[in-house]
């Protein structure tokens, strides 16, 4: 009997894979690939209604709104690899619902307000989760054959439009961002605030609008964070125990049945040939100034033949090395999650680089994400936002009345001099951070003139520094034409002849 919305399905109705519209049963894949359980399902001869990916708990709106579009599903079969724990979050929707706010009880991920509580307890009472995560596929062929028949909970489809957000884009330089925080979580919020404002929009296949944020090549720096006792703040979208069972995707060579790779699998069993790991530790311990470091993951014998299913690996490259007797990682992303995936993926590699930084006796250096599409999906968008609102500024961490932050690339000193001439200049003097080094020196008439020249040698990386330079040249030029004391961080002393 069809109570269906025509054109069905009405989200991601170019990645699920749809077998019997009319069928009962819709098998929900987790991170196994779905075309991987669709040849076992058809080679057994299961009829089932449609198969899918749940990637993140956000994806369980769309499934639901979807099964409301097709009132005919009443069983979901749970199989396949839960590695972001999106299938934890389905069962808690499930077994505990929702609280006030539409979080999923005990569990990551909310609801949509879209949808309404009414609707949500109609799903839980009426469509069957049956969990046979980690069963062999004989199991689950035998349930699927024992499930009878229902009649559609509703008689007609119901549409829950998600939400329509107003999209806006800052100008900007549109590549080559970069942020950097002590942290993986506050270079997290550093990164997403640039995303929200500076993301163009662009279309994707994986969110319920079509639509993504999208910067090129993003560079997130984490600058302290000690791997062994993390910085984990209430605001992370997981848990400390999802982290747990996240490292072992980059810290072990496990390879999960059913998915088209994995991290860890691709670096330190790659073929089954070489521990890419292991090779690089050996080479830091023979030859430390080596630029050899490199750990790949693409296989292009075998990720080009299927790069229209979306399985070459997003992490491509792991690059080490060693500066100033301290190990230093990079990591590159062709394509990169930055709100669900960007902070697990920080803390594995930071993880990572102890781990090779251990092997050859160095102390760790900074680590970099270098992201070449480094997007949020239109499902996070409202998520971000409220994100960045109450925890983006509490998390820069200033001292009451004091916001200053060193420059990687030296302290100035600004100074009012004479000059052979007996004429007053500004004169702008670049230190090291111990300020025993003269490394760069300048004089002028204007704040302007040396700003300019600061500027083209490109003397400074923080626009906070560029901002309380302008204030300081600027101030020195007024005490030179007024004839009063200037004195760096100090107030001007208006009082004319002083």
């Amino acid at each position: 009997m069809k109570v269906r919305t025509d054109p069905w399905p009405v989200y991601y109705r170019d990645i699920l894979r749809v077998k019997n519209p009319n069928h009962n049963i819709g098998i929900v894949t987790l991170w196994t690939e779905r075309d991987v359980v669709k040849k076992q399902l058809d080679k057994v001869g299961i009829d089932y209604n449609t198969i899918g990916n749940l990637y993140s708990p956000a994806g369980i709106n769309h499934m639901m709104r979807n099964i409301f579009a097709n009132p005919v599903i009443r069983y979901l079969i749970l199989w396949g690899a839960d590695m972001s724990l999106s299938g934890v979050s389905l069962m808690k929707l499930i077994e505990e619902g929702v609280d006030k706010d539409y979080h999923i009880v005990s569990a990551k991920g909310e609801i949509e307000k879209a949808i309404p509580k009414v609707a949500i307890d109609i799903f839980r009472e009426k469509v069957e989760v049956i969990d046979m995560r980690g069963k062999p596929l004989r199991e689950v062929v035998q349930t699927i054959r024992k499930l009878p028949p229902k009649r559609p909970f509703s008689r007609r489809p119901k549409l829950f439009p998600p939400e329509k957000t107003k999209i806006s884009t800052w100008p900007s330089e549109q590549t080559g961002f970069r942020v950097e925080a002590k942290t993986v979580a506050q270079t997290w919020l550093r990164l997403l605030n640039v995303i929200d404002k500076y993301g163009r929009i662009k279309k994707t296949r994986y969110s319920s609008s079509n639509e993504l944020r999208e910067v090129f090549n993003m560079v997130a720096v984490v600058s302290e964070e000690n791997p062994e006792d993390i910085y984990f703040p209430s605001y992370l979208p997981f848990s400390r125990q999802d982290l747990i069972r996240y490292y072992p995707e980059i810290m072990t060579a496990r390879r999960i049945k059913g998915t088209a790779y994995n991290y860890g699998a691709r670096m330190r069993n790659y073929r089954g040939i070489v521990n890419q790991v292991e090779e690089v530790k050996k080479l830091l311990q023979r030859r430390p100034d080596s630029k050899k470091m490199l750990i790949i993951l693409p296989d292009p014998a075998d990720d080009w033949t299927r790069v229209d299913k979306g399985d070459t690996p997003c992490l491509t490259q792991v690059v080490g090395g060693v500066q100033d007797n301290k190990f230093w990682l990079t990591a590159h992303f062709r394509s990169h999650d930055m709100f669900n995936a960007w902070p697990l993926n920080a803390f594995a590699l930071r993880k990572l680089q102890k781990e090779i930084a251990d092997a050859g006796g160095y102390p760790l250096g900074k680590m970099t994400i270098i992201s070449h599409s480094a997007h949020v999906y239109a499902d996070d968008f409202k998520t971000v936002k409220i994100l960045l609102s109450q925890w983006y500024l509490k998390e820069l961490k200033y001292p009451k009345g004091y916001r200053f932050e060193p420059d990687p690339r030296g302290n100035w000193l600004i100074q009012v001099v004479k000059i052979e001439t007996g004429q007053k200049v500004i004169q702008a003097q670049l230190f090291s951070h111990d300020m025993k080094t003269l490394i760069w020196q300048t004089e002028g008439k204007r704040a302007m003139d040396i700003y300019y020249r600061i500027a083209d040698w490109d003397l400074v990386s923080l626009t906070s520094q560029a901002a309380y330079l302008g204030e300081e040249l600027t101030k020195a030029e007024i005490a030179i034409k007024l004839n009063i004391p200037y004195e760096q961080d100090k107030p001007l002393k208006l009082e004319v002849g002083t």
